[in-house]
């Protein structure tokens, strides 16, 4: 929500959108300091946490260096250390996004970092696959999986794996995590490609996500897609699971995710 307008806020409420997760962004430029990370993070801690309630809106949140951000060398490293004291504010529910942009070492050495920090604070993860090549980057992550002892051994139901298409949606719900769609009105993933793939897979640990970023994205997204499922005349515990309780199964494994339906 960092890069929209209170008007979106405005359609949310009416829309009867309750709550929110934000996941850690990118500024849309390349950071100049450390200090703008840290800016960043109180700012959606705080400052949208407060513009959403002022539209009845509970207001979540996961802190990370955003893989877009995550090869600025020494700029990144010297941000995580900084970045501990927020993974423990109030609101902040997991670390994420995590993951890759461009699929390469600098990337991963960000990504492993923040995943030890999760592991070692219990928290939830949430990764977001590349918007290409996103074949290359799964395989990466269950390396990762398979050759980090660490992070192989921690709870998969804890993990999100965001930003699927149907390239990824088996391996990923295979692995045992759960399986993030997010909608789009033009690009990535339309909505009609979406329900395609909870027709195919069915609708266990996939969750329906809105975009909401600075090019053409839709923070209604979970919305169109519900009432287009309906139009198909799918079936509404399915609909319900995808665009509602699967993500809340995932985000109450967090203690500080306080809001109850």
């Amino acid at each position: 929500m960092y890069s929209r307008t209170t008007d979106d806020y405005e359609l949310m409420s009416k829309a009867g959108i309750e709550v929110v997760v934000e996941p850690s962004f990118w500024l849309g430029s390349l950071r100049t300091s450390v200090g703008t990370f840290l800016d960043y993070w109180e700012h959606i801690i705080t400052f949208e946490t407060k513009r959403a309630k002022e539209y009845g809106i509970s207001h979540f949140v996961c802190i990370s260096i955003n893989p877009k951000e995550s090869i600025n060398r020494p700029l990144d490293m010297e941000s995580i250390e900084p970045m501990m004291k927020y993974l423990d504010r109030e609101n902040v529910v997991a670390v994420g996004e995590l993951g890759y942009n461009l699929i390469n070492d600098l990337e991963e050495e960000i990504f492993v970092k923040q995943m030890e920090t999760a592991i070692e604070k219990n928290m939830l993860i949430m990764i977001h696959l590349p918007h290409n090549n996103k074949r290359e980057g799964l395989v990466r992550i269950e390396n990762l999986m398979n050759n980090n002892s660490k992070i192989g051994k921690y709870d998969r139901k804890k993990i999100l794996i965001d930003h699927n298409t149907e390239e990824t949606i088996k391996n990923v719900l295979e692995m045992g995590m759960y399986a993030g769609l997010t909608v789009y009105p033009f690009t990535k993933l339309s909505t009609e490609r979406a329900i395609n793939i909870i027709k195919f897979f069915g609708s266990d640990n996939i969750m329906i996500n809105s975009s909401a970023d600075w090019g053409p994205s839709d923070p209604l997204s979970v919305l169109t897609v519900s009432r287009e499922m309906r139009k198909k005349n799918i079936n509404r515990n399915d609909i319900e699971n995808v665009t509602f309780f699967n993500a809340y199964k995932f985000y109450k494994q967090s203690s500080r995710f306080t809001w109850s339906p």
